[in-house]
């Protein structure tokens, strides 16, 4: 990254489930409400270059943000992003990755790439709530994917 840039990252979190099934739970969007903390409403389609709306808590704010799908390799990884302006001034890149550890499990762990001149000074105002979202996301992430994964199982 360079002198206008930076980067939020989160720890890897182990999920125990299939990466597939994962990659299930992260994509129904239309279910986030009842498991992500960060992002309480999202609309996809997951078409390259389709927009991406979100109702996301930074802090103790809620607001409605419209990105732009630039990723969707599955079952690995799905990113979008958005331009503050001009590209110059602020554009962030959201990455959400999904990697194998075995057949029953993965890591799930997000990046968020800016650049622009403003980086840095978002970075240091916002890096903490988002840091702390992001992590949360992973936090309900594992929790909803394990359980729904338990609930499979034991119904077969």
């Amino acid at each position: 990254m360079g002198i206008n840039s930076s980067t939020v990252r989160t720890d890897r979190i182990q999920i125990n489930a299939p990466i597939d099934f994962v990659w299930e739970v992260l994509t129904d969007v239309e279910k986030y409400g009842e498991w992500n903390p960060f992002t309480s409403q999202a609309r996809a389609d997951f078409k390259i270059g389709s927009p991406v709306r979100l109702l996301v808590r930074m802090g103790p704010t809620k607001f409605r943000i419209t990105e732009t799908l630039c990723a969707f390799e599955k079952p690995r990884l799905i990113a979008w992003s958005r331009k503050f302006g001009a590209s110059w001034f602020l554009f962030v890149v959201r990455e959400q990755h999904l990697e194998p550890i075995s057949d029953t499990s993965c890591s799930y762990h997000n990046v968020d790439l800016l650049s622009g001149v403003f980086s840095s000074i978002v970075s240091l105002l916002f890096g903490g709530y988002m840091r702390r979202g992001f992590s949360d996301v992973g936090v309900g992430l594992k929790l909803r994917a394990e359980t729904l994964y338990r609930e499979t199982k034991n119904q077969s």
